[in-house]
């Protein structure tokens, strides 16, 4: 299956601090957990020069900046789910 999906998470000292290792560690298990690894890519990227925000990260083209893990999961899970529904 082509790629359908590039989620690229801010590993850059400030998005660091406020827990981006734990943040692509959770995406990477959902991404396998949906066995979606043949059409997500996840990717660490350096700094998104958004430092005054949460943690950074994109789906796509997408921005976003999450507060928490869980916030950060449940807004994957949303993206994923449109990357799902092209499956069926």
């Amino acid at each position: 299956m082509p790629v359908k999906a590039e989620v690229r998470a801010c590993v850059g000292s400030s998005c660091h601090v406020r827990g981006s290792r734990a943040v692509l560690k959770r995406f990477a298990e959902i991404i396998k957990a949906e066995n979606l690894g043949d059409e997500v890519v996840l990717l660490g990227s350096f700094c998104m020069e958004r430092c005054g925000e949460c943690m950074n990260w994109k789906f796509n083209d997408e921005d976003f900046s999450s507060r928490s893990v869980e916030e950060a999961e449940e807004r994957l899970r949303s993206k994923l789910a449109e990357v799902l529904q092209e499956r069926k």
